[in-house]
């Protein structure tokens, strides 16, 4: 019967340690998650929901505010070298023709930074109107985004209505 009992009382005394350190795994599994989702999230930065569109002017002069007032319009900003930028740039390709048949403009600005390859400027051509500058100095400074991808859908009076950093934050699935 001691045997017993002492079998038991050892069997419990694991079964209280395996608790324990399933316990300090699951702990230390949850703060991992929230350092990666941390790591994961860009910051929100530019402009809050419900701000104007600014004013601006494509570096060449051929786009301006002014030009997308009157309809919807998705401004999308990228840059090369953005590992998350090529799948977000082949959605927002993808729902182009549904944008259009909902007379919503797509302008794409396209950050190239130095020494970088450019792959995105076929699949955003396929988007709709496409702005490529060299550096995120430009439209990016003008709208207050600093992190890509980044989408900012206006409404007509260009008022704008919703942004995030997936096409879906911004458009929802589809």
């Amino acid at each position: 019967m001691e045997l017993l009992a002492a079998i038991v009382a050892v069997l419990a005394v694991l079964v209280l340690v395996d608790l324990v350190l399933s316990a300090a795994i699951i702990r230390r599994l949850r703060q991992t998650e929230t350092t990666l989702i941390e790591l994961r999230t860009p910051p929100d930065t530019g402009l809050p929901v419900g701000a104007t569109m600014p004013e601006f002017s494509a570096v060449n002069g051929d786009l301006s505010s002014r030009d997308l007032v009157g309809e919807p319009a998705v401004i999308a900003f990228f840059s090369t070298g953005c590992p998350h930028c090529p799948a977000q740039a082949e959605r927002l390709a993808a729902r182009a023709d549904e944008l259009a048949g909902h007379g919503t403009r797509v302008v794409s600005v396209l950050a190239v930074a130095e020494g970088t390859t450019d792959d995105l400027t076929p699949t955003l051509r396929k988007a709709g109107r496409l702005l490529t500058e060299s550096g995120p100095d430009g439209l990016m400074a003008v709208f207050g985004e600093t992190a890509t991808p980044s989408f900012l859908l206006f409404d007509a009076e260009g008022r704008l209505m919703r942004k995030g950093h997936e096409l879906s934050d911004v458009l929802g699935s589809g």
